[in-house]
Formats: structure tokens, sequence, C-alpha cells
């Protein structure tokens, strides 16, 4: 299977899944109304258009959370690898448990495309658009590198957002505080962290000027090239991944969006492609099917 049937299958199996946990979940709110469960009524009539599911899965961390009208309810973010695919449905499951929500309740979702790792933008983005399809309910994206700048946004100085791209490179934008929260002052590139370094150093102007805050898992891996220089300053671990917590609430601010235009935003191929187009007799093969195409 290639990489890019993968994500196809996994959306394909979302629905199913999630098909079946809406009508699992509708069934058992029926024989609730049937009963004269008062509790149970005045969650179903209300159904929570208001209430925000965020799925942030851009990096290793695989982050889920919930909002309701009032803000952030919960959220559960979880490390162990690239197991995105055997961690995030569980991890769903186990958040609207705990915050007593059932899955009809659910109005909204919110999915972090990316920048960010192949595997984890798939499995986010797939799973996301299969839950909206199978309740009906509108979708939004939000970009990692805006995840992780917007709780930045009231310290009054440039905020660049690195995540780890693997393969010595990194996916980064710099932002400033504006009014409405952080704007982007470049577009979200992949680059070698000498030229994000260059960028930065660019934008940092005089020695009066706050440091420019470095924020994210790539920002520390490359602290060597970063962390040298003169007017930045380095983010600590809390600060590594996007997270589902700041996604609800980035997301309470943004339009819904048709589902189709809901993609992962990768900014370059996948490893596994790139691997295989850099071995030297496929590159030679690539290079004659050009010239003779």
């Amino acid at each position: 299977m290639s990489v890019y049937a993968v994500g196809g299958w996994l959306e394909r199996s979302a629905v199913l899944f999630f098909n079946t946990l809406f009508v699992n979940s509708m069934t058992q709110a029926s024989l609730a109304l049937r009963r004269g469960d008062a509790y149970a009524k005045r969650r179903w009539i209300l159904r929570a258009v208001a209430i925000l599911l965020g799925i942030a899965t851009a990096t290793s961390q695989v982050g889920v959370a919930l909002a309701g009208p009032g803000g952030p309810i919960a959220s559960l973010h979880v490390r162990q690898g690239r197991r995105h695919a055997e961690l995030l449905t569980p991890a769903i499951e186990t958040l609207t448990r705990m915050a007593g929500i059932g899955t009809p309740e659910i109005g909204r979702i919110a999915v972090d495309i990316g920048p960010g790792l192949f595997t984890g933008l798939r499995v986010g983005v797939a799973t996301a658009k299969a839950l909206a399809s199978a309740l009906d309910i509108p979708i939004v994206g939000c970009s990692s590198l805006d995840l992780l700048a917007h709780p930045h946004r009231r310290e009054g100085r440039v905020v660049a957002a690195v995540v780890d791209a693997k393969r010595g490179e990194v996916f980064w934008a710099l932002y400033r505080p504006a009014p409405e929260g952080m704007t982007p002052v470049t577009e979200a590139t992949v680059s070698a962290p000498d030229v994000l370094a260059l960028a930065i150093e660019a934008s940092a102007g005089g020695p009066n000027r706050p440091a420019v805050l470095a924020v994210g898992d790539g920002a520390r891996r490359y602290a060597d090239v970063l962390g040298g220089l003169v007017g930045v300053e380095l983010a600590g671990p809390a600060d590594d991944h996007p997270s589902a917590a700041v996604l609800v609430e980035l997301a309470a601010t943004r339009p819904s969006v048709p589902l189709a235009e809901i993609t992962p935003r990768y900014l370059r191929g996948a490893d596994v492609r790139i691997g295989w187009q850099q071995r030297p007799e496929v590159a030679e093969v690539a290079e004659v099917a050009v010239r003779h195409g």
C-alpha cells in the first residue's frame, strides 16, 4: 500500500468507526428520552452545537481537547513516538467519557493541518474529516505554527514558531503580536535551521528590542544554531508541541470551511517517498523518464 493510499484507508476506517459510535450514542439518547431521564433530555435538546472537539497530531504528540461556550473543558496529550493511528481514537473516547460528553453532543471539529510529520497529519486530518462527515457537523483547520505562536500573543515580541521536520530541516514562520492575536510576517517555510537563523537575525532589530522567542520542538532540537543568536530566547519543553487546548481556543474565533478544503499542509513530500527518490538508481530512472517523457 502506498503512503498516499494510507490516508484514504484511514478515512474510510474512521468513518465506519464514528458512524457506529454515533448510532450507539443516538440509541442510548433515544432510550433515555423515552424513560423520561430529565438530565439526558436537557443534554439532548441542547445537543452541543456548542461543543468543539480539537485534534492535534502534527508532531510526535497526539492531542485532543473539548471546549464549550465558556472555553476549554478538558484536554489530553500523549507522546509515545509515531503511534498516532493507535492512540488517537482511544484518546477521543477517553476524553469524551471523562468529560461526560456523548459523541452526538459534539457540534464542531477543529484539526491541526500542519505543517508537521507526514504520518501524524494523515491520521489526524483523516480522523477529523471522518468524524465531521459521520456527525454532519462543520470543521475548521488551524496551522500548527499558529498554535505554537498563539499562547505568546500578549508578550509584545516576535515569535519564531519552529517544528522539527526531521532530515535536518525545520518548518517555521515568524509572527508579530497584533490586536487580534499573532500575525504571521513570513509564509510557512521548510528549510535548514541556518536559513531560519538568518530570518530571525533580520527580524530581531536593535539591542533595545525584546528578544525573539523561538518556540517548538524544532527550536530546541537546533538550540546549537538558534540559541547562540544575539537577541533570541529559546522557550522551554512546555512549548515543544502544538496544543489541542490552544487549538480549540483559537478555532473558536475562526470560521468553518467546506470539508473538501481540509487537507494536510506538508510543505514537502512524505519521508518515505523522499528516501526512495534519493536512492541513486531511482534518481537515475527518474532523470531518464523526465528526459524521454
